[in-house]
């Protein structure tokens, strides 16, 4: 296995391409049924050669023989599987290379000559979660406009043509303010099934996020859908909120955990005064990422946690499900409704191997809360 602290990618000069003739041929995407897929697949791939490469030794000529291996053979969902890492990990915690397609490709190309496929699979992947990796700490790369574009438009096409949404968000609007616009807050990928779910005959819907990834994303398959009561801003909260606007529901859904009490309390006067008299707040969240970053300070846990998952938690307070609740109240809201659960789970969705569980105990909260008049 490649450490993942070796200088794996480099972006100096000189240095050998990331992509050769011999990955360049790309014949894992011969018969995709996708050509927005494939189409920049291969541009991400060139944009990134002219970016990165490998370092001129005989170690970094053996990865790049490797890496164009996976090239070769590819499927075009890998633009998926790297946004993921890249962009939502947060979100979209287990994300895996399928060495079945790739391995079928391998087969088909090598024929008599493929060798046992397993060193490689496990090369191969190590190979790609570097370059993860390296895009996700680069942040000139990260955020360079035209990686966002093809992996956040790559990502639109696929749902689009699947309709397999990472996450489904169903939010209704409250039956008495069913003409007044609603507005998701921190929306990130729930939010193309939101788009895909909203019917014509529904109010404006107001989706939101800061990361320019979802924000191209959601505005591409909103474009796609041709739907003209759904928009997407970019917005940030609490420091960069939607202003000039009034709503009849609020809706934030397992975001507010992502903020420390004093953001929180900012947030809840802004929606508070963007509400219509007897608009309403709807929030779902829970204390699990809470949990996962107490626990993971135990190595027994820690080091089986996701490479990379616990530099995107924020540290919060342990009654977080009891002062939510407060602070909703005294931020000028009625509560009507507020249920938690205490749930106990055993999952390797957090875990960086497939069934190597990890135990979590966690509270999940409801909170529903109406503006007075």
């Amino acid at each position: 296995m490649i450490d993942k602290d070796l200088l794996v990618y480099i972006d100096s000069s000189p240095r050998l391409p990331l992509l050769t003739d011999y990955g360049r041929a790309f014949i894992g995407l011969e018969n995709s049924k996708s050509p927005e897929l494939v189409e920049r697949v291969k541009a991400l791939f060139e944009l990134l050669n002219g970016r990165l490469g490998f370092p001129d030794s005989p170690e970094g000529r053996e990865n790049q023989e490797c890496l164009n291996t996976l090239f070769r053979s590819v499927y075009p969902e890998v633009m998926i599987d790297l946004a993921d890492l890249v962009y939502v990990q947060h979100e979209r915690l287990a994300v895996f290379l399928s060495f079945d397609h790739i391995n079928i490709n391998l087969r088909k190309d090598l024929g008599e000559k493929c060798e046992p496929l397993e060193p490689l699979n496990q090369k191969m992947n190590a190979l790609f979660c570097q370059l993860a990796r390296t895009l996700l700490r680069n942040t000139t790369l990260r955020n360079d406009k035209e990686v966002v574009r093809l992996l956040s438009e790559g990502y639109s096409y696929y749902l689009h043509q699947t309709e397999n949404f990472p996450w489904e968000h169903s939010v209704q609007p409250h039956p008495l303010n069913s003409q007044q616009p609603v507005l998701d807050t921190a929306t990130g990928l729930a939010g193309f099934s939101m788009i895909n779910n909203w019917s014509s005959d529904s109010p404006m819907l107001v989706l939101t996020d800061s990361e320019p990834f979802i924000v191209n994303g959601l505005s591409h398959y909103l474009g796609l859908t041709g739907k003209s009561n759904v928009t997407v801003l970019d917005a940030d909260f609490p420091s960069r909120p939607p202003q000039g606007m009034k709503f009849g529901l609020i809706t934030s859904n397992k975001f507010l955990h992502h903020l420390r009490r004093s953001d929180r309390k900012q947030f809840l006067q802004w929606v508070f005064d963007s509400l219509e008299p007897r608009g309403m707040l709807e929030i779902l969240d829970t204390d699990l990422e809470h949990q996962i970053l107490e626990q993971s300070r135990r190595p027994e846990f820690g080091d089986k946690l996701t490479a990379g998952y616990e530099e995107t938690l924020v540290e919060i307070e342990d009654d977080f499900a009891v002062t939510l609740a407060g602070d909703v109240e005294a931020a000028g809201f009625r509560v009507t409704h507020c249920e938690s659960r205490e749930y106990h789970d055993k999952t390797d969705a957090y875990s960086q191997h497939p069934g190597d569980n990890l135990s979590l105990k966690f509270v999940g909260l409801e909170i529903v809360a109406e503006k007075s008049d």
